[in-house]
């Protein structure tokens, strides 16, 4: 028994020298880094990784601006020092067995031995000043959007009073908007990748402002830097449309329903309502047919294009009478309507309006007229 134990012993002996040994051979990485003013710099990470192993230790330097990392085994290393401010400064060294290795970075040092890392500081420094004043001025152009946005949601159920505030909110609005995403748009320059976002609210706000004018040249532009977008171009056709300009504002409906076939009867729709709402009923007949072609399947579109040729209809003398000339197309649209929607919200006044329309002797298929009979 005497002899176990001391055969036992002699072993933990010997296992505690090995891992001592062991414990020995492992090295430390550390240092200090200081900022481009000579002060510590706590927060800057220190990656170290090992080129023989693969392995990778992670530190932070503390509040004197120091890092340390322990059991580091013998062999090539490569340390790279991150900071939110500089490009990364990467160091190979070799760490002996059971040494410390030392590794220090002095920014402002750095900077003074090599004039044109510090020109690419200010650089770096004057662009990340910039685009966080655009980002200031681009967020405070979106909300003034969203609010936008919102007033025009609420104004369906607010009174005559109540909604006159609400225009006036609106267009106080829409100014703040223009202004901060005008400032936005001169931060950003010719050549930033964010131009297009910009420019493109910006339109939105020269819209709400009910500027078309420069609601569409700033479309323009958007659609100019992503041809891509359709909806830039959706924009540009809706503002141009405003401005009488229907020539533009068709081509580019075409050039929409080319890159997007639903947007382009989206793009012909607008340009309808535009100038149905402005009583140029003669002029939206064309755009509300090629809505309706690009997209048969909206009742909107169909009962739009009705009330256009509808109301365009004109009258002759006939054996000394009155009479009315049906537009081809008037009775098809309302029919097309009630067969699409016939609960919708405009289905009474179809059925009203070809009610007219068969009194006018236009042909008119009743069964559109009376509700459709349920089935027992």
């Amino acid at each position: 028994m005497r002899h176990w134990k001391t055969a036992l012993a002699a072993i933990l002996v010997a296992g505690t020298l090995a891992v001592a040994a062991a414990a020995q051979s492992m090295g430390r990485i550390s240092g200090s880094v200081k900022d481009e003013n000579g002060n510590p710099w706590p927060g800057v990470t220190v990656v170290i990784h090992s080129d023989d192993t693969g392995a990778t230790f992670n530190v932070t330097t503390d509040a004197k601006g120091q890092y340390s990392q322990m059991g580091v085994a013998a062999g090539i290393y490569t340390i790279t020092f991150q900071t939110d401010k500089f490009a990364p400064q990467v160091f190979r060294v070799r760490v002996e067995g059971g040494g410390t290795l030392t590794q220090d970075v002095d920014f402002k040092a750095l900077i003074a031995k090599n004039p044109q890392y510090a020109e690419a500081v200010k650089k770096q420094e004057a662009a990340k000043q910039k685009f966080t004043e655009l980002k200031v001025h681009f967020a405070a152009g979106r909300k003034a959007l969203s609010q936008i946005d919102a007033l025009r949601q609420q104004m369906g159920s607010q009174p005559a009073a109540q909604q006159e505030q609400s225009k006036q909110q609106i267009a106080q609005l829409s100014q703040t908007a223009v202004t901060e995403l005008s400032a936005a748009q001169k931060i950003a320059g010719p050549k930033d990748s964010n131009l297009p976002t910009i420019v493109g609210n910006l339109a939105l706000a020269y819209e709400a402002a009910g500027k078309h004018a420069e609601a569409a040249d700033s479309f323009t532009q958007a659609a100019q830097l992503d041809p891509t977008n359709p909806n830039y171009l959706l924009g540009a056709a809706t503002n141009l449309a405003y401005g009488g300009k229907l020539q533009d504002a068709s081509a580019d409906c075409e050039k929409v329903a080319a890159l997007a076939a639903p947007t382009g009867a989206t793009c012909w729709r607008n340009i309808g309502v535009v100038l149905y709402n402005t009583n140029q009923l003669k002029d939206a007949v064309v755009p509300l047919q090629k809505a309706t072609q690009a997209d048969p399947t909206n009742a909107d579109n169909w009962f739009l294009l009705g009330n256009a040729l509808m109301n365009t209809m004109q009258s002759k003398m006939v054996d000394g009478k009155l009479t009315a000339i049906v537009n081809p197309g008037t009775v098809e649209a309302y029919q097309k309507y009630l067969q699409l929607a016939p609960n919708g919200p405009q289905a009474e006044q179809a059925k009203q309006t070809l009610q007219v329309l068969q009194q006018l002797g236009a042909g008119v298929d009743t069964k559109f007229i009376a509700p459709p009979k349920k089935k027992h």
